[in-house]
């Protein structure tokens, strides 16, 4: 039975069907969010299901934490990606993020001004700031946003952003890493981005790809599944619907890996291998499985109106 205090029921978050088909019943994540959101129930007393879109293909979660619990989860209480790393701050795979800046780069020419939503610590936002890029960034955490100002001197807003974060500023470039999975109203923050970006911008996206193999091979305990953070699970169709809907060209896509190099997600993707045999022999018994190549990226274009 739906907890209707802290849980809400979602359609589809990209086209807003309610026309889906039960992929996975029932999950139990194994996060402490609802705890940290200060709710009053445990993981066990709010399983979700996973669903299909049969319209546009998107993958989703419902039921979700209602919007009033994870904004004080993300702003106030601090996401639990935070409590793992807040002793020794530190980019834990400088390659990757330094990969990513030159993506940026390489695929965005022209550009000079960019903001990052969900700008974490400000480690890509430092890269690109030393290609010369004017940098801003926006993130609900106070510890994050904080450590980026003092570590980096960089321009980064402490907060959710809404229509009032800038005034008579537009962007060149809006960057979206391991952002759009934690959104309800996805709609409504692309809609929201579009007003501030420039009329020939890009929108830049890395998130997760239910689409991949690994996804697939994963089934209901792929490693994306397992926290309350994550509520929506894109693939190239779905992205492509999000961009159609608010007059976005799909400039580029690319199905790849999160982090780590081929060889570190190769040793991932058997490791997993195993630990399902594992799981079908009664072994073992792995709640989740890792990531590895299930990603995804992606740049949609703002396409002037004439």
């Amino acid at each position: 039975m739906l907890n209707e205090e802290y849980l809400i029921a979602q359609d589809c978050p990209v086209c807003i069907s309610n026309d889906k088909k039960l992929i996975f019943k029932d999950l139990v994540h194994t996060c402490n969010v609802l705890k940290k959101a200060g709710t009053l129930i445990s993981n066990e007393d709010a399983t979700s299901n996973i669903y299909r879109c049969n319209k546009c293909g998107h993958k989703y979660l419902s039921p979700v934490i209602k919007n009033k619990y994870l904004n004080f989860y993300y702003e106030v209480a601090g996401s639990e990606y935070y409590d793992t790393i807040k002793d020794n701050p530190h980019d834990r795979i400088p390659s990757d993020t330094k990969k990513m800046a030159d993506f940026i780069e390489e695929n965005c020419k022209g550009s000079k001004s960019v903001l990052e939503i969900g700008s974490g610590m400000g480690y890509l936002l430092q890269q690109l700031k030393i290609k010369g890029f004017n940098c801003t960034g926006v993130d609900p955490s106070a510890f994050a946003s904080d450590f980026a100002r003092k570590e980096f001197g960089l321009e980064v807003f402490t907060t959710i952003l809404d229509s009032n974060t800038f005034k008579n500023r537009k962007f060149d470039i809006v960057i979206l890493c391991d952002v759009v999975e934690h959104i309800y109203e996805i709609n409504k923050l692309i809609s929201l981005i579009k007003a501030y970006l420039n009329s020939d911008g890009n929108i830049v996206i890395l998130t997760g790809n239910s689409d991949s193999i690994y996804a697939k091979v994963c089934a209901k305990k792929w490693l994306y599944f397992f926290s309350w953070e994550h509520i929506s699970f894109f693939n190239k169709k779905s992205i492509s619907q999000l961009f159609k809907n608010h007059g976005l060209k799909l400039q580029y896509f690319k199905a790849q890996q999160h982090s780590g190099s081929i060889w570190h997600n190769s040793k991932v993707f058997l490791f997993t291998l195993k630990s399902i045999i594992a799981n079908k022999l009664g072994f073992r018994n792995h709640l989740f499985f890792y990531m590895s190549f299930d990603h995804l990226i992606t740049i949609g274009k703002n396409v002037q109106q004439t």
